[in-house]
């Protein structure tokens, strides 16, 4: 194309210009016609050189891609000349160096917690077979800081209505990384999940107080020391360590170790919930086992070893609701004897009604103790020849406000004790309570 347009531009200026390269005949003689005719084909190899030259660059100027390389050369100079540019401006500056043990970077929150309840027994056991009706409460003043990252604390009271007021947590905290934490102080030792959850935090308003028999100082706490850690963010969790170190204690403390595996979500630090109310998906498999000897100059028959098995399952069905289901399994060897177990159901609804959502909680309980025994620790024995058994069912409806923070509850418990071939002794009792928190 290119040499199409040049020979286009070489016959347009041949049609305007004077023929410079045409031969005339002149009377001088041919001679000098020849040397004319020489001068003048010269002349015309130099004025077509020239015009070929003339019309190749206008050619170029108007074809862009037979432009110069030179301005190639510039642009790449100019990049060149603007990459140190460039790097400097992305430059990362040094991370601060961690901190340290000494420094200070003290926190403090405070918080409340208060649970109240209406319990109606319309039918008590002879001789006392008037119904009963009571109030309970239970308040709990939450404190709970840091001196600074590392360094924490948590300090809880109880009041309840006996308007007793009790520490019920006094914990100082070092906690270092993932993998190491050390706690010391009055709190809960490792033990079942519905423990570490406490009453603000089970599935259930009554919780599982009828087979769940670990010992402990006050409201499942004890003074002790101990170690815990986590994999991936809770993922795997594993918690150690002695109680029973208080001024009551035995010269051999009480071991206590859980280790929990979460399939699903993990579940980050040292509690747990037994339920997310549809914020997590979990699927949870816990171990326990808690060793206490025999208190000095007693009987071995004195030491009590307990273990269990936990899981919790939880899923959350968009659009659908949030299915719960928990259990436990308990053995008792020794000042504690025989085996417990409870089951647990729930589903949330996802839709609010008014500032709420219901949700219908299941609940049975069964403890089963042999002749001699005597569960949970502290009761009396029974006769060598005697078995009893306990069954527990709480049927309840729950309205769910602010999940932990803000629930109300109905519940309709039944009670059955068997003992021997006695009849078995039952009771039926409702349950209106509330629950709120604030930090």
């Amino acid at each position: 194309m290119q040499g199409h347009r040049l020979w286009s531009l070489a016959a347009v200026g041949s049609m305007h210009r004077k023929p410079a390269c045409a031969e005339f005949e002149t009377p001088s003689g041919t001679a000098m016609r020849a040397s004319t005719r020489n001068r003048r084909k010269l002349r015309c190899v130099v004025s077509t050189a020239a015009a070929l030259s003339s019309a190749a660059s206008w050619a170029q100027a108007q074809e862009p891609s037979s432009q110069p390389a030179v301005s190639g050369s510039v642009s790449a100079s100019a990049t060149v000349q603007a990459q140190p540019v460039t790097v400097a401006g992305v430059r990362k500056e040094p991370n601060p160096p961690p901190a340290s043990l000494a420094s200070l970077d003290a926190k403090l929150d405070i918080g409340l917690g208060l649970r109240t309840d209406f319990t109606f027994d319309p039918d008590r056991p002879e001789p006392q077979d008037a119904p009963v009706y009571t109030i309970t409460y239970d308040l709990r003043p939450y404190i709970s800081g840091q001196v600074n990252r590392y360094i924490k604390f948590e300090a809880n009271l109880d009041s309840e209505a006996s308007n007793n007021i009790r520490v019920l947590d006094a914990v100082l905290k070092f906690e270092f990384s993932d993998y190491v934490n050390i706690w010391t102080g009055h709190f809960l030792p490792p033990s079942d999940r519905a423990n570490l959850s406490g009453p603000y935090y089970r599935n259930t308003w009554s919780g599982s107080d009828g087979v769940n028999a670990y010992p402990a100082e006050f409201a499942g706490r004890d003074d002790g020391l101990a170690y815990w850690g986590q994999y991936a963010g809770g993922v795997v969790k594993w918690q150690l360590g002695f109680f029973n170190m208080g001024g009551g204690g035995t010269p051999d403390p009480r071991f206590a170790g859980r280790v929990t595996v979460n399939l699903f979500d993990p579940e980050p630090g040292y509690y747990n919930s037994s339920t997310y109310y549809g914020t997590k998906d979990i699927l949870a498999f816990g171990a326990v086992l808690q060793h206490e000897p025999a208190p000095e100059g007693d009987d071995d028959t004195e030491a009590n070893t307990i273990w269990n098995l936990d899981a919790l399952f939880e899923k959350n069905f968009a659009g659908v609701g949030t299915l719960d289901a928990e259990g436990a399994f308990y053995g008792f060897k020794g000042r504690d004897e025989g085996t417990s177990f409870f089951l647990l159901g729930s589903f949330l609804f996802p839709e609010k009604v008014g500032i709420g959502q219901f949700q219908p909680v299941l609940q049975l309980q069964y403890a089963a103790w042999d002749e001699g025994e005597s569960f949970p620790s502290g009761a009396p024995a029974l006769p060598a020849d005697t078995d009893a058994s306990l069954l527990s069912i709480d049927a309840g409806l729950h309205y769910i406000i602010n999940g932990h923070n803000t629930r109300l509850a109905a519940t309709l418990r039944y009670n059955s004790l068997s003992v021997g071939d006695a009849d078995a002794v039952t009771d039926t009792v409702i349950v209106l309570g509330a629950q709120i928190q604030a930090f």
